[in-house]
């Protein structure tokens, strides 16, 4: 893993989420090539309590300690921490056993949303946590506006929402058409 950069923090609205031009994730893939993958020009913070990231791990920044998190995602994210420490295949399992939060559920298939029960979510209790590689087109969403309007709900009932655009795993401008459908 090579140094990376960190996209800078502001707050803003949706119209503010853009693609920025530097480097925020690589990773070497399957065939031994180093994938370099842009992410967002900033991090933004939408008021009331909104905050999205391109890599999942920066969402550690904004959460209030002592909080379960509903975590909608296509990966789990709970890998051991090794020696190259916090990352996005990892950063759930250190929220949990530093008890930043105080627990998670996985919502990582389109029929687990669709049967989902929405009082799961506490108003002002519960983190929910979104990336939107869950919507990936291999993730073969079938009831695409249906698990859009189950997760607006989740969306105003949540104390905080934190959402990755993830650019390792979902290209983009997909990630910002996505989260203009989630939060419009």
């Amino acid at each position: 893993m090579h140094k990376q950069y960190l996209t800078p923090i502001k707050s803003g609205t949706l119209a503010d989420v853009k693609l920025g031009s530097h480097t925020v994730f690589e990773e070497t893939d399957e065939k031994g090539i180093l994938q370099q993958c842009t992410g967002l020009e900033y991090i933004i913070k939408i008021e009331p309590n909104i905050i999205v990231v391109d890599n999942h791990d920066r969402v550690l920044e904004f959460r209030p300690k002592g909080f379960p998190v509903l975590h909608i995602d296509q990966h789990t994210d709970m890998r051991p921490v090794g020696p190259d420490g916090v990352n996005v295949g990892n950063f759930l399992r250190y929220a949990l056993d530093t008890q930043l939060i105080t627990g998670s559920s996985q919502i990582n298939t389109e029929y687990s949303l669709l049967n989902l029960n929405i009082d799961i979510i506490e108003s002002d209790k519960t983190i929910l946590d979104i990336d939107l590689d869950f919507r990936h087109p291999d993730m073969s969403i079938e009831q695409f506006e249906k698990t859009i309007q189950i997760v607006k709900g989740l969306i105003k009932k949540a104390k905080i929402v934190t959402i990755a655009t993830s650019p390792y795993f979902l290209d983009q401008d997909l990630a910002i058409k996505l989260l203009k459908q989630l939060i419009d």
